[in-house]
């Protein structure tokens, strides 16, 4: 499926998409934290009587304190826990995460690295005071470790998991301001307390995710949406609905920012054209 944008443009090559400011996902968007999250998760679910194939299936995207209400069978069942008692869960899980991820940097393997093309365009994006942010499902205590493990340093703004009353896919998070305030008329509020032109429209804001359910609250949130294969197979990621679909960020590129209108052009390579020019 594909959801079609009047802001993109495409050439004989690429496409040529302007937008007013842009939310990434962290997980699997911009860091590769795969390793980490399979050895700690994977080993909770087996404790809680469910294969760690089935739970990843189920759980990519999702908050870990959504998770631990629906899977956790033991020593309590999830939806029994006290607030109290699901936070001291989630902060427990997502620190062995993050203590997971650093062992195994340290030990020369995948721990918690950056992905593809991330650098590039963050540091694009912020040399030309582009609006922009990081929208994740994680807690902050993980988001701020894995993101300085990954040397992402000195973002505009960050909204965790913790933050929000609802996780992905509800629209919530990206329409989540730093008043805390979550509101359709706010739209991305966090975007639009940043220097600049008033942001018109969620619609021209660009969300990048890997998972379908950041996928779908950024389109439930009004946002266009920008798929990446990091995560998730071509064949899955096709039949994601998304706006604009690409391998990775390296197939992502600033081509320029305009300060005084608030508009940041970037030319993409879709995976839909790379798929047929490989035919």
């Amino acid at each position: 499926m594909s959801t079609q944008s009047t802001n993109g443009t495409t050439s004989e090559d690429y496409t040529l998409v302007t937008v007013e400011g842009i939310l990434f996902d962290m997980d699997g968007t911009l860091v590769d934290s795969t390793a980490a999250v399979e050895k700690t998760m994977g080993d909770w679910a087996t404790k809680q009587g469910i294969t760690p194939e089935f739970f990843f299936s189920h759980s990519h995207g999702v908050r870990t304190r959504d998770n631990v209400r629906r899977f956790q069978t033991v020593p309590v069942k999830g939806e029994d826990l006290t607030e109290e008692e699901l936070i001291k869960t989630v902060t427990e899980l997502e620190e062995s995460i993050a203590e997971s991820g650093r062992l195994l940097g340290l030990a020369g393997g995948r721990g918690i690295d950056p992905l593809p093309g991330m650098h590039t365009l963050l540091e694009a994006l912020k040399a030309g005071g582009a609006r922009f942010g990081v929208v994740t499902s994680a807690t902050a205590i993980y988001a701020t470790s894995a993101l300085k493990t990954a040397k992402v340093v000195d973002l505009p703004f960050r909204i965790t998991g913790d933050q929000c009353t609802h996780g992905k896919p509800h629209p919530e998070p990206f329409l989540k301001g730093k008043s805390s305030t979550p509101s359709l008329l706010a739209r991305v509020e966090a975007l639009r307390q940043l220097p600049g032109p008033p942001i018109t429209s969620a619609s021209n804001v660009l969300v990048f995710e890997d998972a379908p359910s950041g996928l779908k609250a950024g389109l439930a949130a009004g946002c266009q949406t920008l798929a990446v294969c990091t995560s998730h197979s071509r064949d899955q990621i096709r039949a994601i609905d998304a706006t604009y679909r690409v391998v990775d960020l390296t197939r992502v590129e600033v081509v320029t920012i305009d300060k005084e209108k608030g508009t940041i052009t970037l030319r993409l390579k879709t995976l839909e054209k790379e798929e047929e020019e490989a035919k």
